[in-house]
């Protein structure tokens, strides 16, 4: 009967397929060979089927085996990733966590900043937003997100109180156009009179209720990066962004850069903070995050 499965049994036929032998997985898994042999012809009358052919000098796996032992390591895998998060919940670490990230932040940056994060603590569960201008800190005052990555335009958008913010790095950002725009042609530091009838493609937000930086006459706002660099690639318009954004429109010419210095309220250079609220309990794998941006983004 399935109920009699036992997990025993699965590590047996796990580690006699491993080892090649019966006494092999007898010593593996510190049982006599009699108790195992007894375990998977349990086992194999217990599901009806055969699992290895014994004719030979060592077993062979069925094709019903090549299914059942497939199945008993994922069960196994399973079985000790629940163990595993038992024991961090236990010690209080975090179940799952949300963490919300500034478009700012460089997209390399954030993956390597996971890919750490998966490493070191695989059973801890992660929901991630990706937000433009002003959304972290409000996802983090509503209680929707753990913990902020994002930079300094953010937070002089939105209400900072409830918020600790550790510096953690800093983001480069880039003026840009298209060759043939007529900002693009002037080949020079470009002034406030240059900028003020030109349109400028810039970033908003749900949370935000309007663009703050209004240096020019024609403005767009876009809530959405992708779409903004598009727009950018086809001469919408004029406007800064991340420069990891615009690499490889730059190096090929798609795009060039604009001599923006004499603004003397844009910021090329965007500090970048992890952030969370003040009352909020700040678990080990949270403290974990904040420390490693420090590394990744400093």
């Amino acid at each position: 009967m399935l109920d009699n499965v036992t997990l025993d049994q699965l590590r047996m036929l796990v580690a006699i397929d491993e080892t090649g032998s019966f006494t092999a997985a007898a010593a593996r898994v510190q049982r006599a060979q009699s108790a195992v042999s007894h375990a998977i012809r349990t086992l194999e009358a217990d599901l009806d089927v055969v699992l290895f052919d014994r004719t030979g000098r060592k077993p062979v796996r069925t094709p019903a085996g090549d299914a059942i032992i497939a199945e008993a390591r994922t069960i196994l895998s399973r079985v000790d990733h629940l163990k595993a998060r038992a024991r961090g919940i236990s010690a209080g670490m975090e179940s799952e966590i949300c963490l919300a990230t500034s478009v700012i932040a460089p997209r390399e940056g954030v993956l390597d900043l996971l890919d750490a994060f998966r490493a070191e603590f695989p059973t801890i569960g992660l929901r991630l937003f990706v937000e433009e201008i002003g959304g972290v800190p409000q996802l983090l005052m509503d209680g929707r997100a753990d913990l902020g990555l994002l930079g300094k335009p953010s937070l002089a958008g939105a209400v900072f109180e409830p918020l600790e913010a550790t510096a953690v790095g800093t983001s480069d950002v880039v003026a840009v156009a298209r060759p043939d725009h007529p900002l693009a042609m002037m080949d020079r530091p470009l002034t406030e009179v240059d900028l003020t009838d030109h349109r400028q493609l810039v970033p908003t937000s749900r949370a935000l209720p309007r663009y703050l930086n209004r240096m020019v006459n024609d403005i767009w706002e876009i809530a959405e990066l992708d779409m903004r660099h598009e727009m950018l690639r086809r001469g919408m318009g004029w406007g800064t962004v991340p420069t990891y954004l615009v690499e490889r429109d730059l190096a090929s010419g798609r795009l060039v850069t604009l001599d923006i210095s004499a603004r003397p309220d844009e910021v090329m250079r965007v500090p970048l903070f992890a952030a969370h609220k003040k009352d909020a309990a700040i678990g080990p794998a949270t403290r974990w995050l904040i420390e490693k941006m420090g590394e990744v983004f400093g």
